[in-house]
């Protein structure tokens, strides 16, 4: 008996310390992401984030309205350039992928007319890494 209730009292330590990283982890993507949202842009009001592992891909559904010029910030992993980024229109045509700009974390655009799209993102593939993919999008003031 005494036995089982040490096993449950790690068992509850290890998930707070589980807890305690990820929230760290998180909250420092945050700040991150939140530098690149610079005073000509305010946020949408939204975080976008997923937990993702290996070759998972997290996907966010998202409307862009025309005439508005936006800037995509994406942030995940230890340096700023872990996460790929592409964005595609609702016909899955990619509209934009990071890789072809040397996977920078960033990205300003403009569209005549509104359009729904799709931002994945994910690590490189074949990376064995983990953590969080934060994309935050601002809109120019």
């Amino acid at each position: 008996m005494k036995n089982l209730k040490f096993k449950y009292f790690l068992l509850l330590l290890s998930f707070i310390v589980f807890k305690l990283n990820a929230t760290a982890q998180l909250d420092s993507v945050m700040a991150e992401c939140n530098t690149l949202l610079t005073d000509d842009f305010i946020s949408d009001g939204q975080q976008y984030l997923s937990l993702i592992t290996g070759d998972q891909t997290a996907e966010f559904s998202v409307v862009f309205y025309g005439g508005n010029t936006y800037r995509v910030i994406s942030c995940g992993g230890n340096n700023n350039k872990d996460i790929i980024f592409n964005i595609y229109d609702k016909y899955r045509n990619l509209l934009f992928s990071n890789i072809d700009y040397d996977k920078t974390n960033y990205w300003n655009f403009q569209f005549e007319s509104t359009v729904e799209c799709f931002i994945e993102a994910k690590f490189e593939p074949g990376n064995n890494k983990s953590g969080f993919a934060v994309i935050l999008i601002g809109l120019q003031k």
